[in-house]
């Protein structure tokens, strides 16, 4: 099966890192704009929220987008796997267009609350928007549905199905972009007992800590078979999973949060963006001043400061013969209560009566 690529929550990194009071608007221009299609979804003449606000449609036809909550901005933060930018593609392999290696919800309540961080597995079974009656894993959906909705639009639909709430905003980075990133700030350490590998991956450190380059810290988070050198040879490490690699991105993604809080001068941040916004796309209503003020919250940011959400599920093999991971919780209802405990408790309680 071949190895995706990217981490989680880059995006919102990579956020941070083109905000700042002194970004050149040339900088801006860099960033690739696309369109959240919320006009009307494939195969059917009705719009997004006149599906959304009939159920028996919803559940017959394509996923449809749920009515945006109040109080919460919601981020969709997503690492693809496209090669298009790449010099080389070895040790990835090669195949056209996007995947969504990593998928990431940020949940910023605007009362000043603590931000929450949703992590979605990439090889969780959804249904699939371009046809309700098949289902895929989620990295799929950035393919899109050919001409009729593009792969930001069918993500961010099947995203809002899982977790109920509007996306506010979509932000994606690639590959090339990503070791960009890691580069720009001067490396990401990795500290392992033993010496690791995956040949794979193309992941190779020494015991120790290494101040990694965007290569190796990219070979690292996707490892999903990595060994370590015992007494006896290699081995792999005990536990070491899909899910694992979710753990490594999220500890990446605070890390580099403390680190960028440590920017001198907003012109530092200006310098990496540059560097950066090529390799970043967004969505066409979020303006550059959307950007500093999402990039000013997340500045301080460390995983002291936010909620980590976990989603539990369990291996299944489709039809097919596909390994997937499948969720053993509504996941909508775990997001609403962390953003409203006491309303899911009472809507809880009310069901179970």
């Amino acid at each position: 099966m071949k190895k995706r690529v990217l981490i989680a929550g880059l995006c919102a990194v990579i956020l941070l890192l083109t905000t700042g009071a002194v970004f050149a608007l040339s900088t801006w221009g860099d960033v690739t704009r696309v369109s959240i299609d919320r006009a009307a979804l494939p195969d059917t003449g009705q719009t997004g929220d006149e599906v959304a606000n009939d159920g028996q449609e919803a559940d017959e036809g394509p996923v449809a987008a749920p009515t945006s909550g109040d109080g919460v901005d919601v981020f969709l933060l997503v690492g693809s796997d496209s090669r298009d930018t790449l010099e080389s593609t070895e040790g990835f392999g090669e195949f056209a267009g996007d995947r969504a290696d990593v998928v990431m919800v940020l949940m910023r309540p605007s009362d000043g609350s603590r931000a929450g961080l949703l992590s979605l597995p990439r090889d969780l079974l959804v249904v699939d928007v371009c046809d309700s009656t098949n289902e895929h894993k989620l990295n799929d959906a950035l393919e899109g549905c050919g001409a009729a909705m593009n792969g930001a639009t069918s993500l961010t639909f099947t995203v809002e199905s899982l977790i109920g709430h509007t996306i506010d905003h979509f932000a994606l980075v690639d590959l090339a972009g990503f070791q960009e990133a890691v580069d720009a700030v001067g490396g990401y350490e990795i500290c392992v007992p033993r010496a690791v590998r995956d040949q794979k991956a193309d992941l190779e450190l020494p015991a120790g800590c290494t101040l990694a380059t965007g290569a190796q810290t990219l070979a690292w988070l996707r490892s999903r078979s990595t060994q370590e050198l015992t007494d006896s040879g290699w081995r792999t490490m005990p536990g070491v999973s899909d899910l694992t690699r979710n753990e490594r991105q999220r500890d990446f993604l605070m890390s580099m949060m403390g680190r960028l809080s440590n920017f001198g001068s907003p012109g530092d941040i200006a310098e990496v963006a540059q560097s950066i916004a090529p390799f970043l796309t967004v969505d066409s209503e979020l303006s550059l001043i959307d950007a500093v003020d999402l990039g000013w919250t997340m500045r301080g940011l460390s995983r002291g400061s936010i909620d980590e959400l976990d989603i539990p599920v369990s291996d299944a093999t489709t039809s097919a013969g596909a390994a997937v991971l499948v969720a053993q919780v509504d996941i909508g209802e775990l997001v609403d209560e962390y953003l409203a405990p006491e309303i899911a408790g009472e809507r809880t309680g009310a069901q179970a009566g």
